[in-house]
């Protein structure tokens, strides 16, 4: 046994303090040679309940030193509302109308299913992907009604029956085009 179990202790206390003295000094509670320790576990200064709450404590301090990573949007299940388009010829970028009101969203659902809400028109369509980032969209279809900035749909229908990719960085998705633009979305 190790020099700070010696004694009257319990085979049992002596491997949880073995235990503890582990997790203490990974945490760097502990000066190096476990003075502290000893003195609380070895020379019997502390009961048990101490050392059950010692635990707790613990136990609350490396819980709380977790951190959760904020959770990154996924290709499915998202509505992806159109930003900016890029001409995939000259790199020239265009902001959406900020006087248009109807936002360009697009939904990939899990029945491979790519559903298109435009200004004034809506369409649905078919696509497969893969987790390296190509995308394949066919059989998009929607609706003809005529508004303003309905160009707009045609840039965005057109550029997504041309998708070779996606990448998605944060909250923001891309959808590299063959077509003449490559379309930047944001998570909604």
């Amino acid at each position: 046994m190790a020099q700070w179990c010696k004694g009257k202790i319990s085979l049992r206390l002596c491997v949880f303090a073995g235990i503890l003295k582990f997790l203490c000094v990974f945490a760097g509670m502990l000066h190096i040679n476990g003075l502290i320790f000893e003195v609380i576990f070895c020379k019997k200064v502390c009961s048990m309940k101490k050392i059950f709450f010692f635990c707790f404590v613990l136990g609350v301090i490396v819980a709380g030193c977790k951190k959760e990573s904020p959770k990154q949007p996924t290709l499915l299940n998202t509505h992806w509302v159109l930003s900016y388009i890029q001409d995939t010829k000259s790199n020239a970028v265009t902001n959406y109308p900020a006087t248009q009101s109807n936002k360009i969203i697009i939904d990939f659902t899990s029945s491979n299913i790519i559903s298109f809400t435009g200004i004034c028109n809506t369409g649905a369509g078919k696509y497969s992907f893969s987790a390296s980032g190509t995308l394949e969209i066919t059989d998009l279809g929607t609706t003809k009604i005529a508004c303003p900035d309905v160009e707009w749909e045609g840039y965005t229908v057109r550029s997504l029956q041309e998708a070779y990719s996606y990448s998605i960085n944060g909250n923001s998705l891309v959808i590299h085009s063959n077509g003449d633009y490559n379309l930047y979305f944001i998570e909604n």
